[in-house]
């Protein structure tokens, strides 16, 4: 057999595996893209219910965020950085349509600057933790409290801008007790959540 014939083969192989790789990548990105946006709608249809902790309401959806930002860290480490701006771009209008839908369920009263609010905290927190995570990947070995900090400034960086247009721009002195209280609980998640990110394995990106 000649050489150039091995050539043929090794290049037809060679093309069928990365055709297989990029197939894999498509359906773990809808899939993926999928799970988000039904956890975003599900976000969406707890913020309504509120408990009570030391004297402040919260939303039982706090609890579930870290989950969130910890999906788009699942994607960016298992196939690439392409995949996770897709979700979170698709995420983000499904976050829109589906806000509206429930603020109408649950006869909400329209608020332009809770909606810019929401648009702008989701999507500034989403690209920098992306961001960040993403050079943390590609340049060196990420110690777990560096991965850790970077999923909770980004949620601090969420609360901050949302709670921020939904109360009218005013900082008081509830405003920061819900926020301290909002941070610690979504920490504790954050930090079950960065131990299994830690388990599993990084894929390779196309």
């Amino acid at each position: 057999m000649s050489k150039k014939h091995n050539r043929g083969i090794y290049s037809s192989n060679k093309n069928q595996k990365y055709k297989d790789l990029s197939q894999d990548i498509q359906t773990l990105t809808v899939s993926y893209t999928f799970l988000m946006s039904t956890l975003i709608i599900f976000l969406l249809s707890l913020e309504s219910f509120r408990l009570e902790l030391f004297g402040n309401s919260v939303s039982l959806a706090i609890f579930f965020m870290p989950f969130v930002y910890f999906l788009v860290d699942v994607i960016l480490k298992e196939i690439g950085l392409k995949p996770a701006i897709k979700a979170i771009v698709t995420s983000i209008f499904v976050l829109f349509l589906f806000s509206l839908v429930t603020d109408y369920l649950f006869h909400v009263e329209f608020s332009l600057f809770r909606y810019i609010g929401l648009m702008l905290s989701y999507s500034i927190s989403q690209f920098l933790n992306t961001s960040v995570y993403y050079y943390m990947l590609s340049n060196y070995r990420t110690p777990l409290f560096l991965v850790l900090f970077n999923l909770v400034f980004a949620l601090l960086v969420n609360n901050m801008i949302y709670m921020f247009f939904t109360s009218n721009m005013i900082f008081t002195t509830h405003f920061w007790s819900t926020y301290i209280i909002i941070i610690c609980i979504q920490t504790l998640v954050s930090m079950i959540l960065t131990l299994i990110l830690n388990l599993i394995e990084q894929g390779l990106e196309l």
